[in-house]
């Protein structure tokens, strides 16, 4: 037992003796860092920085969300990546690096998309998020998440010669949010690698051209508004975006936008924060789930996204199973595997109602993740619900 005491004392000490400058600054909270739970978004150049920052000062509990592998062009601007890692997955990569540099903090790698692998159950217990994204489909979908839960994001951008940082908060609802600073230009990209609402087959998106000091600026300033944030103020206020020149300083610039009175991300926020729903297995069905609510058979369920399930060739009559959200649909599933038929009719649907064939399905096949959340609807009240592999997954400490 005294060996054990031992053991465990100086890494205490260590700890302590570890952020003793940080301790020197007024009105800092190092605990509260340590507590925090922050998700990152994205291990591109950008992500790489605001991460190493984050372990860096201390943040206890980070979540890193990318679904990507390292290729040798991330080397010049990714300071967390070696040559030896080329091919391995950037969220598995980050996770051991950020551990090396702090062995104090938490760090969970989700290897996957934001839609279908990082669950708005999960999502809802972050202080914050940070959006290291490049492109304005994934910023435009992290808005829509974070704004359905309650929970405040803090987007970043970078080119060759400058960049921008901005502050979402929909417990500020007065305050615009990414979706109503969306001007025409964002529109236009937002749909460019979409067809008739299905993926373009050879759609490629724009590389910008980007440098270590554009991302190493930018994710510094992303990071400060996140400290600043957490300890209790932010000079950067929601619904504002700084704009930052960085080939040529000439002065910062900061915008703030105008709110959108249509915007359907503020019409999402919950009316309450960090509330704690019934939990069920990603193994049940929505008939199983239904009937465990005791609600009779005029119930239908909303799901987080428009899905697909099947194509049906009108040529043949081919039915084939798709079970994948639609925007991730590519234009040549429109042709039929059997027959060639180059235009078969792609359904979908955002609801289920009780009589669909597909009511009788497992959760999991629509996509859905461990602690996603999912609406029934029935006699115009909504009931939420939090969806788990297994409940035995859903311990205090992973929230």
């Amino acid at each position: 037992m005294q060996s054990q005491n031992y053991a465990r004392s100086p890494r205490r000490s260590m700890s302590q003796e570890r952020y003793a400058r940080h301790s020197l600054i007024p009105n800092w909270k190092q605990e509260r860092l340590a507590e925090a739970k922050v998700a990152v978004v994205g291990c591109g150049a950008l992500g790489n920085e605001v991460l190493k920052n984050l372990a860096l000062l201390g943040i206890g509990n980070i979540w890193v969300i990318d679904y990507d592998t390292i290729e040798i062009h991330n080397l010049t601007r990714s300071v967390l990546f070696r040559e030896s890692d080329i091919g391995r997955y950037k969220a598995k990569v980050v996770t051991q690096r950020l551990k090396e540099l702090n062995p104090d903090i938490d760090v969970h790698p989700i290897i996957g998309k934001l839609e279908t692998d990082f669950g708005r159950g999960l999502l809802s217990k972050m202080d914050a998020v940070v959006g290291c994204l490049d492109t304005v489909r994934a910023r435009r979908l992290l808005n829509k998440r974070c704004y359905s839960v309650g929970v405040p994001w803090i987007d970043g951008g970078i080119n060759h010669y400058s960049g921008n940082v901005a502050l979402f908060d929909p417990r500020k609802s007065e305050t615009a949010c990414y979706r109503c600073k969306m001007d025409t230009s964002a529109w236009e990209r937002f749909n460019e690698s979409y067809s008739c609402g299905l993926l373009k087959d050879d759609y490629q998106e724009s590389k910008l051209a980007t440098t270590i000091m554009t991302a190493s600026v930018v994710a510094a300033y992303q990071s400060e508004v996140l400290v600043q944030f957490l300890l209790g103020s932010s000079n950067l206020k929601p619904g504002t975006q700084l704009v930052l020149p960085i080939r040529q300083p000439l002065g910062f610039r900061i915008i703030e936008f105008n709110i959108d009175d249509e915007c359907p991300d503020h019409h999402s926020i919950p009316k309450k924060w960090n509330e704690e729903f019934p939990q069920f297995k990603l193994a049940h069905t929505p008939i199983q789930v239904a009937s465990k609510l005791g609600l009779n058979k005029d119930w239908k369920l909303e799901l987080p996204f428009d899905f697909v399930s099947k194509a049906f060739c009108q040529n043949c009559g081919t039915v084939e199973l798709i079970g994948t959200p639609r925007d991730l649909v590519r234009q040549n599933q429109k042709i039929c595997s059997k027959c060639g038929y180059r235009d078969r009719d792609i359904p979908h649907y955002c609801q289920l109602y009780h009589t669909h064939e597909d009511a009788d399905r497992p959760f999991s096949f629509f996509n859905l993740c461990h602690r996603e959340t999912i609406q029934y609807i029935h006699l115009d009240e909504r009931i939420t619900l939090e969806l788990t592999e297994d409940l035995s997954l859903t311990k205090p400490e992973e929230c």
